[in-house]
């Protein structure tokens, strides 16, 4: 094997090698700025999810107050309502009480609310409110539940304006702070 032969042979192994540092980096920089975007989305997930809960709260208050239609009917109407996974534990919830299988509705409400937790973008906040309000729910007359809609809207609304006060501040942080810490490892590695 001839010295020039030897020498393209290392030139192109030389540029295969960058090629390969560059889709590494475009890796690295690509996971770390969608690692960013994920959580990022995280916060306009919750706040959508709260403005939903008080929407379908607002039908809860509907069917039960003015349409006097029974509880497990009404959980399980707003359920069907949409595919969102706060529907589906409205749903869950009727579908237990409908079910009569012992529980009474705070503990139907419960197990739905937990069951459903972890597929939600909500806080603890949020938890310790919707659980609440699933302990008052279906042991009072309507206009008793009438209140107790009220007072959980009104604290999901307090939340759902922290949600988007945090989403406004952290959001772009957290798009952009993914790409530059991709930027960062990449730089660090070379």
């Amino acid at each position: 094997m001839s010295c020039g032969s030897r020498l393209s042979g290392l030139a192109e192994w030389r540029g295969d090698s960058v090629m390969w540092k560059m889709v590494g980096a475009c890796l690295v920089i690509g996971s770390m700025g969608m690692a960013g975007m994920k959580v990022a989305s995280f916060y306009s997930r919750r706040s959508a999810e709260l403005r939903f809960l008080q929407d379908a709260l607002q039908m809860l208050d509907t069917e039960i107050l003015y349409a006097a239609t029974p509880l497990p009917s009404a959980l399980k109407k707003i359920g069907q309502s949409g595919g969102d996974i706060i529907a589906r534990i409205f749903a869950e919830a009727g579908e237990l009480i409908a079910a009569g299988q012992g529980c009474t509705v705070a503990e139907a409400w419960g197990k739905a609310l937990q069951k459903n937790w972890s597929s939600t973008a909500l806080n603890r906040e949020d938890y310790a409110i919707l659980y609440s309000f699933g302990e008052l729910l279906g042991i009072s007359d309507r206009q008793e539940q009438h209140k107790n809609i009220a007072l959980t809207s009104l604290h999901l609304r307090k939340e759902e304006e922290k949600s988007r006060r945090d989403q406004e501040k952290n959001a772009r942080l957290w798009q952009y702070g993914g790409f530059l810490a991709g930027i960062s490892i990449v730089l660090l590695l070379l």
